[in-house]
């Protein structure tokens, strides 16, 4: 995280700004708010934790040498998927996280829960689980640089900016 970046605060508390209009005191609560959803990596053991908690670790597991068949609902995608899983959550586990945090990665792990779904291998709602520990609420203020949160001095010095 960087210095705190008052042009951003500024830029936000001018007039036309997100906090425009707002009291100091208003303008405070809705920067440090947990508002703004970040996409964070998800580590293996809190994948391994969720499918061993839904009963379905054994067969995962399973899947990373004896994948399903592709036939009905299962295409190639949710085959591969499914070995893919398997393998991520090992023993030993294939990596350390869901790197939910790279874009291009999180699309693919997206794509690759989704084809497990299309094909009946893992619930819409355990799926979602799943992906939705790769996301969590930060506050604006500390986008802009200031994790402990923007209090009233830092709105002064904002304001004092050229």
């Amino acid at each position: 995280m960087g210095a705190p970046n008052y042009a951003a605060l500024k830029a936000a508390l001018a007039t036309g700004g997100a906090y425009a209009g707002m009291t100091d005191a208003e303008a405070i609560a809705a920067c440090n708010a947990a508002t703004v959803p970040q996409a964070i990596d998800i580590p293996i053991s809190a994948v391994t934790e969720a499918l061993a908690l839904g009963g379905l670790l054994p067969t995962v597991k399973g899947w990373a040498s004896a994948p399903p068949a592709v036939a009905g609902n299962v295409t190639q995608a949710a085959q591969t998927a499914a070995q893919t899983l398997g393998l991520m959550v090992g023993p030993p586990p294939l990596f350390d996280s869901l790197q939910m945090s790279v874009p291009a990665t999180a699309t693919a792990i997206t794509a690759m829960i989704s084809a497990l779904v299309s094909a009946g291998l893992l619930a819409s709602t355990f799926a979602d689980s799943i992906t939705a520990l790769g996301t969590q609420m930060v506050s604006q203020a500390s986008l802009w640089g200031w994790p402990g949160g923007i209090i009233e001095n830092d709105l002064v010095a904002a304001r004092a900016l050229p």
